[in-house]
């Protein structure tokens, strides 16, 4: 029996109202019983979703698996919304893509670096898909005088020792959405910062293990052209700047096996090179303190290097010994964020911190939550 005949049923045995007002009741509950059995709460409508002071958290997703995802976490109500991409874009076919690897706003747009997929994905500050832009095995983005720009490995996923392919730089027109120019620099670059008259890239050789690439380099603005490469140390990943001190501090991820990991200090004006007393991994500038975490597995470390007095600062956090894989750190005014992703293939987690380490909120991400960026 139908939902119609069994309210029909119910109410003629139950009541025996035959006139016309009980029959505009009735019809008046069917009409309603039928909306709400044609309603899914649980997904959320596109014009429900309005993203306002919050975190935009892209996880990667294991490569291969198309599973790069984006979340948004609300500090005011303490809320996360997850995989948010699609919602949002129900018609791209195949969602984010495979494997996030940047995050960031300029502009008024917020821009995706998806690496295996080859593209960097622009959209508006909720998400909503304006373009998207293709360059192969692009890996971090930055900004200036209004461009983008995008370190690529240029060549194909490949570990290989006789790598031939050189990596370049991407400019992108933040206003056409077209890419403009390349430069090339080392092999497989990946971390990219701009001090508004030069770009600094950190070449990592990566894919050529055990002839990794160890330089810097430089490029001019005024021409896009690469000046210099400064030699740093093997396998470069994360490069940040220091208006203040005139510094970039460039962290080496080693060769796995006698060299290890270490965080260089690079003075600009006179080209000195020196390592810090700590390898810090995920930095993040705040002031005059460079945040990140030490070691690995259950002996790392949450804390901050005193860039004045050169000491570093452990913060004991409430509940580190849950955390598993510490991946990505973001410091604000008032909070401490860092994610865990775990066993890399389950869902992360974002965890939400007093400066001192005091918890006040965990939220379930997306696989392997990499990268945060701040919308304000």
């Amino acid at each position: 029996m139908n939902q119609y005949n069994k309210i029909r049923h119910k109410m003629t045995h139950t009541h025996h109202l035959h006139n016309r007002l009980s029959e505009w009741a009735f019809l008046l509950v069917f009409l309603l019983l039928a909306l709400s059995a044609c309603r899914h709460p649980e997904v959320v409508e596109q014009e429900d979703l309005t993203f306002a002071h919050g975190l935009y958290v892209l996880n990667e997703g294991n490569m291969g698996s198309n599973k790069a995802s984006i979340d948004f976490y609300d500090p005011i109500s303490d809320t996360l919304y997850r995989n948010i991409y699609p919602t949002v874009n129900p018609t791209v076919m195949k969602e984010l893509g495979d494997v996030g690897n940047d995050i960031a706003i300029y502009g008024g747009k917020l821009y995706a670096v998806i690496n295996v997929s080859g593209k960097v994905e622009i959209m508006d500050l909720q998400a909503r898909r304006i373009s998207s832009v293709d360059i192969p095995n692009c890996r971090s983005i930055c900004f200036a005088d209004g461009y983008a720009y995008v370190s690529s490995y240029a060549g194909p996923v490949e570990i290989n020792p006789d790598y031939q392919q050189r990596g370049y730089v991407a400019k992108i027109d933040t206003l056409s959405l077209c890419v403009v120019d390349t430069c090339h620099v080392g092999f497989q670059p990946n971390g990219i910062v701009s001090d508004g008259n030069h770009l600094y890239v950190a070449n990592s050789g990566g894919y050529m293990a055990p002839n990794y690439d160890s330089t810097l380099s430089v490029i001019a603005l005024s021409d896009f052209r690469e000046t210099k490469r400064i030699p740093i140390a093997v396998n470069l990943d994360q490069v940040v700047y220091d208006a203040r001190r005139n510094t970039l501090y460039v962290h080496s991820q080693g060769d796995y096996y006698t060299q290890p990991e270490a965080v260089y200090e690079l003075n600009l004006l006179t080209e000195e090179v020196k390592p810090l007393p700590v390898a810090l991994k995920s930095m993040q500038l705040f002031g005059d303190k460079l945040y990140g975490y030490t070691g690995i597995a259950k002996k790392w470390q949450m804390g901050f290097l005193n860039l004045t007095s050169n000491t570093f600062t452990a913060i004991p956090l409430e509940n580190q010994s849950e955390l598993q894989t510490p991946y990505a750190l973001f410091i604000t005014d008032n909070d401490l964020y860092l994610t865990d992703a775990r066993d890399y293939v389950t869902p992360g987690v974002l965890y939400r911190y007093t400066h001192s380490g005091e918890l006040l909120s965990k939220q379930r991400t997306g696989d392997i939550p990499a990268h945060i960026c701040l919308k304000e």
